[in-house]
């Protein structure tokens, strides 16, 4: 295990003034020469001062206070790290239901011949993940975490039952390891990387980590072997503030730096990813921050974020989120319709649960 980092609150106006002005980014992969592109400032403070900004204050007990629901067949989960609350939205993007308070961080569903699920990752300093039936209030059970004072903030895996599954100890830096999607996990570390914020696992049952290098100032995503023996870095991205990541069935590989771009890679080698595209969804008049992504499972060519922006309407916290889609591939990208603005909150999570496998 390694030594839980200092956490706590930023005050809305510091969050905020991480938005101005404009950072120069190079990124760096694999195989091929730097490139650099001038993108705009996350509405988190990057680097170490953003372990303190994603968690305010301290953390909230699980809650049931919101009356039973369902949302259909179809649904889109957001998490708000402010309220401890998931709202739950149908096929209509019309709010379904709400699911916490206790919650706030990681968002994952799974449909598979055995198992469809949804993970909610708690905010009790526990990492356990609460397991719901999809698009519902009700939940069914529990997988226990490490108990060291993370919260599971990147969730993966659990690709039906009796399959391991993975969740990031954030910010203790540990990866939680349930070897068979059930029990209490024990910890996995990645050697290459101190703090993984979001994890993915390839139809390989490899496993992806994306997270901080070891000098905090470049965004990585490393492959491990299944049990997190053994890892490389695939992807460098220098002053990049880990986003979340995404991996479809033809193996690209989406990669987000929450400084508002997104890149794809071919990653199908295994031994090393090769770019394919970017797009910048911010820009210097609409800065928008995706704080995690989700590959919608149904529409094989939309990509979702966990998006937290400027509130356009003076809110009192200053910052709102939603789930906003995009388009695929990257190079001709297009944002479509969100779900409705949720005020004074900072979503870190989505998920998108549909009868479907990607």
């Amino acid at each position: 295990m390694r030594s839980p980092k200092l956490i706590g609150f930023i005050a809305a106006a510091s969050v905020l003034a991480a938005c101005s002005g404009q950072n120069s980014s190079v990124m760096s992969h694999p195989g091929s020469a730097g490139m650099t592109h001038s993108i705009v400032h996350a509405l988190v403070a990057p680097g170490r001062a953003g372990q303190m900004a994603i968690m305010p204050g301290a953390p909230r007990g699980l809650g049931s206070v919101h009356p039973s629901f369902t949302a259909g067949t179809s649904c889109t989960y957001v998490t708000d790290n402010f309220s401890g609350n998931v709202n739950v939205y149908n096929s209509h993007r019309v709010l379904a239901g709400t699911i916490g308070p206790g919650y706030g961080w990681g968002a994952y569903a799974v449909h598979t011949s055995t198992l469809s699920a949804v993970f909610l990752g708690r905010n009790d300093g526990s990492g356990s993940v609460d397991v719901y039936t999809p698009c519902s209030s009700t939940m069914t059970g529990t997988v226990t975490g490490l108990g060291t004072g993370g919260s599971a903030y990147g969730i993966g895996g659990f690709r039906g039952a009796g399959k391991p599954g993975y969740a990031s100890d954030w910010s203790v830096g540990d990866i939680a390891y349930w070897a068979t999607g059930t029990g209490t996990a024990v910890s996995k570390l990645d050697p290459l990387m101190p703090l993984p914020y979001f994890v993915e696992v390839d139809k390989h049952n490899k496993v992806w980590l994306d997270g901080y290098d070891s000098s905090f100032g470049a965004e990585d995503v490393d492959v491990c072997s299944k049990i997190i023996t053994s890892c490389k870095t695939m992807v460098s991205i220098s002053g990049g503030f880990p986003g979340g990541i995404q991996m479809d069935s033809n193996e690209q590989l989406y990669v987000n730096n929450q400084f508002g771009q997104l890149t794809s890679y071919d990653c199908s080698s295994l031994t090393s990813c090769t770019l394919t595209g970017s797009f910048t969804y911010s820009n210097g008049s609409n800065p928008l921050d995706y704080t995690a992504t989700a590959l919608d499972p149904l529409l094989k060519h939309t990509l979702w974020g966990a998006n937290i922006f400027l509130c356009p309407d003076g809110c009192s916290f200053g910052l709102a989120s939603d789930a906003q889609p995009q388009s695929l591939p990257l190079n001709t990208a297009t944002l479509g319709a969100p779900t409705p603005e949720w005020d004074n909150t900072e979503t870190l999570g989505t998920a998108r649960y549909k009868p479907d496998t990607p």
